[in-house]
């Protein structure tokens, strides 16, 4: 095997200029597989692109993993979080968001009113601990979202936060974001495009674009020694060198780009093996997966992740579930499955997040809503589109250290409707800002909110929208 090049590379402290091996000798070595390019043919993303994006500095507290699922089709979060109106009161009548007439039973749920008939919260409780949710806060957003039928360009929910997440610092150690459920995606960036997205169908796309760094890891080609070279030499290149690289058609590029990643910490994790989520035992537990279960299989795609967002080895998280559009004449029975369903997700996420001590921003969005039958029962159907909706904002520290000095962003009218003239009511830019505000807050960065979110909120509007703090 001719790897005697890339062993004198990685043996000498030597310039970038020395990096010149052939996709002929990479091939030998075994450091470029044709598997990446044919298993996932687009799907990696290349280090040797991304010159805007900040390197990660392990000498700064890690951002808090940052997860959106996002309910395809909108969902009828007001028949499940109990609104309120400018002052915080109940409204004098739920007929037409399906929990009918005012004075239903209700039960505080991570800081947070929910309808003891609903079925979200249900779906959390059933696989997140008490202790879980009592140290997790929830806030709600109302907002004016055009419906998928006849929605209005302008008021679609553009609420792809990655962009400015990865601004921020939110960088992943050996991937970018993550996605997935993209089939069913309805939200847009906001503020700024993210570098990239892998788009996981299943967990051989993430370790087919690990594949460099898992043989380098894996196979016994290179020493202890020369790998942490190798980790240290990419992990410190700068943006001129990496300039220098693209002008070059030479090996290192070439596999560099179908790596994809910051091969560092797959390294110090042992290659893919280190990012699969059926091999952790509290995966396994919480997600009820195992070594066994496929790597298409949607419940361990879904755990792939969240375990690595919640392990920073992505930049950001996002699975999409359709089929929320459920307005549909007959029994309400389907619409309050899927609404459980979501809850079992959240719940995970927090569930996981608990165990494994890790913090979490969940936030929870859906194109839409539906409005019910005018009825005074909790259980009338489902009858059509609405745009009077919500988002959440969910955030979990295991210290406990999460407060809230409010449950709701904007408010609900005596007509049932979102009054469409608070900051987050009609401007979808501004439900975004809101959002980012409060994950700044939590990570001591409201510095940056400027530059993220420009010509959106100002200081004493950020004011009015920040719910979530650090006690």
């Amino acid at each position: 095997m001719k790897n005697d090049k890339l062993k004198k590379v990685l043996d000498e402290k030597t310039d970038i200029s020395s990096l010149k091996l052939s996709r002929r000798e990479l091939l030998e070595t075994g450091v470029l597989s044709f598997a990446a390019r044919v298993a996932v043919p687009g799907a990696v993303t290349s280090i040797l692109g991304m010159t805007s994006r900040a390197q990660a500095d392990e000498s700064v507290a890690p951002m808090m993993p940052f997860i959106t699922l996002s309910l395809s089709g909108g969902a009828a979060l007001h028949g499940n979080f109990v609104v309120k109106d400018k002052g915080g009161s109940l409204l004098s009548s739920y007929s037409k968001l399906g929990l009918g007439r005012a004075g239903f039973a209700t039960e505080k749920v991570m800081g947070a009113d929910f309808a003891s008939s609903s079925r979200l919260h249900k779906g959390i409780q059933s696989v997140a601990s008490a202790a879980t949710l009592g140290k997790t806060r929830l806030v709600a957003l109302c907002t004016d979202t055009a419906n998928d039928t006849a929605g209005q360009a302008a008021l679609r929910p553009f609420y792809d936060l990655s962009g400015p997440l990865e601004r921020a610092g939110l960088i992943g150690k050996v991937l970018p974001g993550v996605h997935q459920g993209a089939g069913a995606e309805n939200l847009r960036p906001v503020f700024t495009s993210p570098n990239t997205m892998l788009e996981l169908a299943s967990l051989d796309n993430m370790f087919g674009a690990l594949n460099y760094s898992s043989t380098l890891a894996d196979n016994g080609l290179l020493n202890a020694a020369q790998k942490r070279t190798l980790s240290s030499f990419i992990g410190k290149m700068t943006q001129s060198q990496i300039a220098r690289l693209n002008s070059k058609d030479d090996g290192l590029k070439l596999a560099l780009q179908e790596a994809g990643i910051k091969s560092a910490d797959i390294i110090k994790a042992g290659g893919a093996s280190g990012v699969d989520p059926r091999k952790d035992a509290m995966v396994q537990r919480v997600y009820s997966i195992n070594t066994g279960t496929a790597a298409n299989n949607a419940t361990a795609v879904t755990a792939g992740v969240v375990y690595n967002a919640l392990n920073g080895n992505i930049a950001h998280g996002r699975i999409t579930l359709g089929g929320y559009d459920y307005h549909a004449p007959g029994v309400r029975t389907a619409a309050d499955q899927k609404d459980f369903d979501a809850g079992v997700q959240i719940g995970r996420m927090l569930e996981l997040a608990s165990q494994m001590q890790k913090p979490l921003f969940l936030m929870v969005t859906t194109d839409g809503a539906c409005v019910s039958e005018i009825s005074d029962s909790a259980t009338t159907i489902w009858s059509s589109d609405y745009t009077s909706s919500l988002q959440f904002i969910i955030a979990f520290d295991p210290r406990g250290k999460v407060t809230s000095s409010g449950t709701q962003i904007g408010h609900y009218l005596a007509d049932q409707s979102v009054d469409n003239t608070t900051l987050v009511g009609s401007r979808p830019d501004y439900v975004a800002a809101a959002i980012l505000a409060n994950y700044l807050n939590l990570n001591y960065k409201m510095g940056m909110f400027k530059q993220l979110a420009p010509a959106t909120l100002q200081a004493d509007d950020v004011e009015k929208v920040v719910k979530l703090h650090v006690a």
